[in-house]
């Protein structure tokens, strides 16, 4: 790879190293120069509309935008004089004149936007332009974010986002002139949008407080709010987090854009479903329904488990830390069997762990991309956002193999929904993988099964044939989260519980299921499940959320969530990755680790 040529400009008089290639404004911010934006975001294709960055160049009569101008080597530039402020504080009159932009009615905290700001950094305390109060509709069908097109700036930074990082581009710009707007879709709303992944990137991306968030609204100020970076644990992935907090309570969680895993993108697991749902906690120990004290519980506990190590079991949630996890291993020996409940298929992708380092940049760059046996688009929303760009913007292949439909099968140049061994399906095959430098296949659960075994199988022997190709980079991908860590402490997984509890007469039963959004209520959806555990003496429950199978058990203890907790866990590419608590632990839930020590230790 041939290194990008050196080039020096002269920027305010301060001459500035930079590459070929690079606009005026990144070589300025590498320099540690100031230039105010708008429109401009750092990731993102410049566009150059709002005209806030604009910058002299010796020689040219005429203002450029520094985020669109390439740097020419040995060029002159001038950033701050009379004229460009001049220039900045006119485009910022313009801007607020156009649309409704009064901070005590806006759910964006009161003036804590980008608009605002440069107006305070520009010293605008009113303008010289008719206000033109525009009476645009406000969207706000959508489940967790909505659009008030009367503060929209037109920056198209939320239609870069959408496009360029989720890769779905469910918005765009309609109309012309005065009558510019956001549509979702074909002039849809948000709530109606078959396109939207509900990410929330947009509103990430918002300058103004044109979109926001719905649990967020008007919660105070972001430079009030303490932020706290953490990982998300709601797939193996394991997303870096920026959460808000604000007198011990979540405001909004962001993507940190430092993550090596994300580089601050999320899904709308990680983005909203955490903590923008309503779920009915569980804060005190239960006996029986009733609330009791934790040497109450205790004690009821360690009074039950007194039976023959035969008749006890131990059944886990993977979504636990690798500390709660070596937990388990230490206690495993006190019970007759331990094992952690996946969904189905996913016992044999766990049964032999393996990583995928740098997985996500890898896939990113991959030239041909295959989905055998996962749902990315259901569960691993960021690993989806990956695919589609690759497909969309760079042209790579994409071929699928999954029994169900998918939003992705849109993007496939083979979407194989029925597999068969017919020479026509495999030409097709062939033909998309020829010549293929870069291939990845992302496998999940599902390529466990007979057939996905064939077409892996299959695959491989294409790539084999390919001798102007490399070996395909594969990509393991659980569903649960930390089961890979899991299985590497030796905690054995079943998918059907059913048979697990009744291979043996029980008589105690321990289940940890964490803070589960579900509560653990999956686990009687199997069949059988429910009357089994009504054989049971004693079920124990340790949850944090109330479900159905709380309601069931003889004891519940409640555990921390994911915001309390303390520890690591491990992701799809082998990295260790840090839980910090982010708020004081609700009522009197303890941490998974430490209820079970204090009860088998």
């Amino acid at each position: 790879m041939i290194a990008p040529k050196k080039i020096s400009i002269t920027i305010n008089g301060q001459v500035c190293e930079g590459e070929q290639g690079q606009t005026i404004l990144e070589i300025a911010r590498a320099n540690n120069i100031y230039i105010p934006t708008l429109c401009y975001m750092k990731g993102l294709t410049p566009w150059g509309g709002c005209r806030l960055c604009i910058v002299e160049v010796e020689g040219n009569p005429k203002v450029v935008p520094s985020c669109a101008t390439p740097a020419v080597d040995g060029t002159k530039i001038t950033t701050h004089n009379d004229r460009l402020v001049a220039l900045r504080k006119a485009t910022l009159e313009l801007l607020f004149s156009e649309r409704n932009h009064i901070c005590p009615i806006c759910p964006y905290n009161k003036g804590d936007c980008g608009l605002q700001h440069q107006g305070l950094a520009h010293g605008i305390t009113g303008i010289r332009y008719p206000y033109l109060y525009p009476a645009l509709p406000v969207d706000v069908t959508g489940r967790y974010f909505g659009i008030d097109h009367n503060r929209c700036i037109l920056c198209t930074r939320c239609i870069r986002t959408c496009d360029e990082i989720e890769g779905v581009h469910t918005l765009d710009v309609s109309s012309r002139g005065i009558k510019n707007q956001i549509v979702v879709d074909m002039n849809t709303t948000f709530g109606a949008s078959d396109t939207c992944t509900q990410c929330g990137a947009c509103v990430v991306s918002c300058p103004t407080g044109a979109l926001f968030d719905k649990a967020a609204a008007f919660r105070g100020q972001w430079t009030s709010s303490v932020q706290i970076l953490t990982t998300c644990t709601e797939c193996p992935v394991g997303c870096g987090l920026k959460v808000h907090t604000k007198e011990n309570r979540i405001v909004n969680v962001w993507g940190d854009p430092d993550s090596p895993v994300n580089t601050g993108h999320l899904c709308v697991k990680g983005r909203y479903q955490t903590w923008a749902e309503p779920r009915d906690r569980i804060t005190t120990p239960l006996i029986k329904g009733q609330p009791a004290t934790w040497d109450e519980a205790l004690a009821a506990i360690k009074k039950a488990a007194k039976v023959k190590k035969a008749e006890k079991a131990l059944l886990v949630a993977p979504r636990v830390t690798n500390e709660t996890a070596a937990a388990i291993a230490g206690v495993a020996g006190k019970f007759g069997q331990t094992a952690m409940f996946v969904g189905a298929n996913e016992a044999a992708l766990c049964a032999e762990p393996s990583f995928t380092g740098d997985a996500l940049r890898k896939l990113q760059d991959a030239d041909a991309i295959i989905v055998l046996g996962a749902q990315p688009t259901r569960d691993n929303g960021v690993v989806a956002s990956r695919i589609r760009v690759a497909v969309r913007k760079r042209g790579a292949k994409l071929l699928i193999f999954h029994a169900r439909k998918s939003e992705l099968d849109r993007h496939a140049d083979v979407a194989a929904n029925v597999v068969s061994l017919e020479s026509k399906l495999w030409n097709k095959v062939k033909a998309a993988l020829a010549g293929a430098q870069r291939p990845a296949i992302v496998y999940g659960p599902n390529a466990m099964t007979p057939i996905g075994v064939t077409v892996m199988e299959r695959l491989i022997a294409i790539f084999e044939a390919n001798t102007g190709g490399s070996e395909p980079l594969l990509i393991g991908l659980p569903v649960s989260a930390n089961a890979l860590a899991m299985s590497r402490a030796g905690i054995p997984a079943v998918e059907e519980v059913g048979p697990w509890l009744d291979a043996k007469p029980l008589k105690f039963l321990h289940i940890v299921v964490g803070d589960a959004l579900d509560g653990g209520a999956g686990l009687l959806e199997e069949k059988y499940v429910p009357a089994l555990l009504e054989r049971i003496d004693c079920l124990v429950v340790q949850a944090s959320y109330k479900s159905a199978l709380t309601d069931k058990a003889s004891v519940v203890l409640p555990a921390t969530i994911w915001c309390e907790k303390t520890g690591t866990v491990t992701n799809l590419e082998g990295r260790e990755l840090p839980l910090r608590p982010v708020v004081t632990v609700a009522g009197e839930a303890r941490d998974d680790k430490a209820i079970l020590e204090s009860v088998y230790a």
